[in-house]
């Protein structure tokens, strides 16, 4: 490929940018011209004018074959440029580090070419300089880092290597690099559970031709599996379970996944609390402290209306009638607790967490472990203290807009494992995960691992 006329119309504002190499402006002063030269003359051949020149070089460095070394030559190299582009801005960029380490040349290249992530049009020389220099820019290039910018890597054939009457410049691509690094990059959003960013970033690539042709259809099921975990991180089990039966490519490590999506659906009150469960163990992973605590006390309030509901308690936003409850049980709790009737004697106060836990101590439910769920409140002494903690400190959060600076994840994750082994789970399955919760599939322990099992099977 070779720049046009057609791009050159279309961008007023160009950059080119090139290194100072062993064979710029020549390998010698007045011998013949170098890459650099040779891919400038090229571009304005093509109609291409650059309104900005950036030229790298490592200053002190010296070059047996130039008085003056690489100083020199980059002097020669700037004073050729503004010959042939005398309206050009030439912004010298001194390379301090050494050239041939890539770990320290990258972010060099990075912050030198920072503005073409967001836009601009920059043609790069990627034929002069250390091999360590273009593996930064092709590495910058492949991991989609020039996200938003027109960014052309070109490569330019030594002379003895050119045919007459056939270009000597040409597009630098490595489309098996740039491929491995954006499904690297699709990989990474996946394990740090950013399951939005990981289906976009597999449905691009799905999109386009890969160059392992291997990969296509499983790299398409990689999105639907992203989709579907950001389905179960919004607690929608049906949607997740959806997408995953459309899928016709069979994956092995969704085995678990699919294990539970079949055998939640029976279970819907279950399946509900561990998807909770799975927020809170997500934000705690990864230190997100006031995350962690919603997620925290969203799942103790769950637990709550779940323990009514399965002891006959419908979850419900307004006062319970006699026609919401069992034959007698309303009789039988307005006896037990008198202070929840309301004046017309027809119904119970049943819409706050305070009315719940009450209404759950009643002699005719028989629940036990109800202190567990109890946090207390102004008036009283909490039944749970380390619950009320965590309650308090969520309501920092939420209230003032502050992380508690005496907030302990250790008591946090104590409070939400007592909860939890306190719940009558109804499933095998979640009964079992209350004392091993890494094992439920939803829980960040097994989506790290499902991560690295599926990147494995893609190969």
């Amino acid at each position: 490929m070779t720049p046009t006329n057609a791009e050159a119309a279309g961008n007023s504002n160009t950059t080119f940018f090139t290194v100072v190499g062993s064979q710029d402006p020549q390998p010698t002063p007045g011998g013949t011209q170098g890459p650099g030269l040779d891919l400038l003359e090229a571009l304005l051949a093509a109609g291409e004018r650059p309104t900005e020149v950036l030229v790298v070089w490592t200053p002190g460095e010296p070059n047996r074959s130039w008085e003056g070394g690489y100083d020199a030559q980059q002097a020669a190299f700037v004073a050729a440029v503004k010959e042939r582009l005398p309206q050009a801005k030439v912004t010298p960029v001194p390379l301090r580090v050494r050239p041939n380490a890539a770990a320290e040349v990258l972010p060099v290249l990075a912050q030198a070419l920072e503005r073409f992530r967001h836009g601009g049009r920059l043609h790069v020389n990627t034929s002069s300089g250390t091999p360590q220099m273009l593996e930064a820019l092709k590495v910058l290039r492949g991991t989609g880092w020039f996200a938003g910018g027109q960014v052309t890597l070109w490569q330019i054939d030594r002379p003895e290597h050119r045919q007459t009457g056939q270009p000597f410049h040409r597009e630098a691509t490595t489309p098996f690099l740039e491929e491995t690094l954006r499904l690297d990059a699709a990989f990474s959003a996946l394990r740090r559970f950013d399951f939005a960013g990981a289906e976009d970033a597999f449905r691009t690539l799905a999109a386009g031709s890969l160059e392992l042709p291997a990969r296509q259809q499983a790299v398409a099921a990689l999105a639907d599996v992203a989709q579907a975990l950001w389905w179960l991180d919004a607690r929608d089990f049906g949607e997740a379970q959806g997408v995953l039966a459309d899928l016709t490519l069979h994956v092995p490590p969704l085995v678990p996944l699919r294990t539970l999506l079949a055998s939640g659906a029976a279970h819907d009150a279950d399946a509900l609390i561990w998807l909770t469960w799975s927020r809170y163990d997500r934000a705690a992973s990864q230190n997100r402290v006031a995350d962690a605590l919603i997620w925290a006390v969203t799942l103790h309030e769950l637990l709550v209306i779940k323990l009514a509901e399965h002891h006959g308690l419908p979850d419900s936003e307004k006062s319970l009638r006699p026609r919401d409850l069992a034959a007698g049980l309303f009789e039988r709790l307005a006896q037990e607790v008198p202070d929840l009737l309301a004046s017309s004697g027809k119904e119970l106060k049943f819409m706050g967490l305070k009315e719940k836990l009450q209404l759950l101590r009643a002699p005719a439910l028989g629940v036990p472990d109800v202190d567990v769920f109890d946090a207390g409140d102004p008036r009283r002494a909490a039944p749970h203290p380390a619950l009320a903690q965590v309650r308090s400190w969520r309501n920092r959060v939420v209230h003032q807009g502050s992380t508690p600076k005496d907030m302990n994840l250790d008591v946090l994750d104590k409070v939400v494992r007592d909860l939890l082994a306190a719940f009558p789970f109804q499933a095998a399955w979640a009964k079992a995960w209350v004392a091993d919760p890494d094992a439920a599939p939803v829980s960040a322990a097994a989506i790290s691992r499902l991560t690295g099992e599926l990147q494995a099977w893609v190969g």
